[in-house]
C-alpha cells in the first residue's frame, strides 16, 4: 500500500501550509522560513518567491506537516513557536469561516438566538469536523463540569516531537478563535493532555466561564 493510501500520506490543503508560512514571516522573518523548509528537506515546497498559495488544492501529506512542525520546534523552541502557531491556528479557522458552508450556516439568525453552551457545542463539534477532514485525524468532541472538550488521536501537530509541556497550539488557536466568533467573548483555552508529554491522547479544555474583561 502506499504512503498515500494511510491517513498519515493523506495531503492537507495548501492553506493551512500558507497560514503556518505567513505567521512564521511575520514574526521570524522570511529568512527563517526558508531555514524551517530547508532543514526539514521539504524546500521542494518553499525555497523563496511564491509562497504556497491560500487555497484548498492539496499541499504537503500530513506526516510531512508533521515534521515541519518538529523541525520548527526544534530550531525555534516552544516560545518561538507558541505565537507563530496560535496566530495560524486562529487564522485557519477564519478562512474555514468565510468558505466553509458548515461554518457559515451558523451566522444564521437561528444560532444566535441559542444559549451559549449550546453554540460552544456547536461550533466546536463543527469546527472539530472540518480539522478532521482537513487532517485526518480523528476529533470527538465532549462537555463535562470541568469544561467543552475536543480529543484529538494520532495528533499532527505533535507527532515526531517530545515536550515537558504541552504544545499543540495550532489548535488552541482555531478553537479559541471559533468560541470568540460564536459567542463574542474569550474563553480559557489550554491543552490539558498531549502526546509529546506521553499522553493517550492531545485535550484541548475550553472553560465553562468566559474570561473577565
Amino acid at each position: 500500500m502506499s504512503d498515500r493510501a494511510t491517513p498519515a500520506g493523506q495531503q492537507v490543503p495548501s492553506q493551512v501550509l500558507r497560514q503556518v508560512c505567513d505567521s512564521v514571516i511575520d514574526n521570524l522573518g522570511e529568512r527563517s522560513l526558508r531555514m524551517l523548509f530547508a532543514q526539514s528537506g521539504l524546500q521542494h515546497y518553499y525555497n523563496g518567491g511564491a509562497l504556497p498559495p491560500d487555497d484548498d488544492t492539496p499541499s504537503m501529506t500530513v506526516t510531512e506537516l508533521s515534521h515541519l512542525f518538529a523541525t520548527a520546534f526544534r530550531i525555534f523552541g516552544e516560545r518561538g513557536m507558541r505565537p507563530i502557531l496560535l496566530r495560524a491556528g486562529r487564522t485557519s479557522l477564519k478562512h474555514f469561516r468565510e468558505s466553509n458552508k458548515t461554518l457559515a450556516a451558523l451566522a444564521g439568525a437561528a444560532f444566535k438566538v441559542l444559549p451559549t453552551d449550546a453554540k460552544i457545542k456547536l461550533v466546536l463539534s463543527r469546527s472539530a469536523k472540518i480539522a478532521e477532514e482537513l487532517l485526518h485525524a480523528p476529533h470527538r468532541t465532549y462537555d463535562t463540569d470541568a469544561g467543552f472538550f475536543v480529543e484529538i488521536s494520532a495528533c499532527p501537530y505533535c507527532a515526531g516531537s517530545q515536550a515537558e509541556q504541552p504544545i499543540c497550539f495550532f489548535p488552541l488557536g482555531f478553537y479559541g478563535e471559533a468560541i470568540r466568533w460564536a459567542t463574542g467573548a474569550t474563553y480559557p483555552v489550554e491543552e490539558v493532555e498531549c502526546i509529546a508529554q506521553g499522553g493517550k491522547h492531545c485535550l484541548i479544555r475550553i472553560g465553562r466561564q468566559p474570561e473577565a474583561v
